[in-house]
């Protein structure tokens, strides 16, 4: 009976580790992730920089500067939405389900606004400025936005039903899915918050 609690003992503390462990590489994962992507969306600024150089004016001559007070408004949901997203984690952490769910449905809501203003933003280019690098890099930076930005809300929404059903825990472990969201949502916020100063801010 000794050996059989000894054996079980061990087998508990092999499974915590292992558990440790995968946390452990899960986060250096997630790490890696967002450091080679925000290096991917900061090329893209340096490519805009590069051709605002080879301009004598930027924008070119004819091409009216892109508005920001409906960026501006995404720009606040996007940061919100962070908020919000954080703070439903951290709800979920202290076993506060239906906290974490409200905070993370709100989330959501703010970043499909933001999604909504970008897709305007994108199509609301004009001829003119398409027909200069203005417009297409503006384009190309906020489309390769747009695309991560589609992505990372779909898994939002996955680990929100996934909430709804109590796949959860408030332990580290039982919550990976929910943190791993919530960073992928930060570096979004990140990455737009890059573009949104360079796009409409600096001429």
């Amino acid at each position: 009976m000794t050996a059989y609690v000894e054996r079980t003992q061990k087998q508990k503390l092999r499974d915590r580790r292992d558990a440790e462990m995968r946390l452990k590489n899960n986060r250096l994962g997630m790490n890696i992730f967002q450091i080679s992507w925000i290096m991917a969306f900061v090329a893209l600024v340096v490519v805009n920089w590069q051709l605002r150089f080879s301009y004598t004016q930027w924008p070119p001559e004819g091409v009216a500067p892109y508005d920001p007070l409906l960026p501006s408004v995404g720009a606040l949901a996007l940061l919100f939405s962070s908020v919000l997203v954080y703070r439903g984690l951290k709800s979920l952490r202290a076993s506060r389900t239906g906290a974490f769910l409200n905070a993370w449905r709100l989330g959501i809501a703010l970043g499909l606004i933001f999604m909504a203003i970008i897709i305007y933003e994108f199509i609301s280019v004009s001829d003119a400025a398409m027909s200069t690098q203005y417009g297409v890099t503006f384009r190309l930076m906020t489309g390769f936005h747009f695309v991560h930005a589609l992505v990372i809300l779909g898994i939002m929404i996955r680990v929100y039903q996934n909430g709804d059903a109590g796949k959860y825990s408030a332990d580290e472990h039982g919550s990976w899915a929910v943190e791993g969201a919530a960073k992928l949502w930060y570096f979004v916020t990140v990455a737009w918050m890059l573009f949104y100063v360079v796009l409409y801010w600096i001429r």
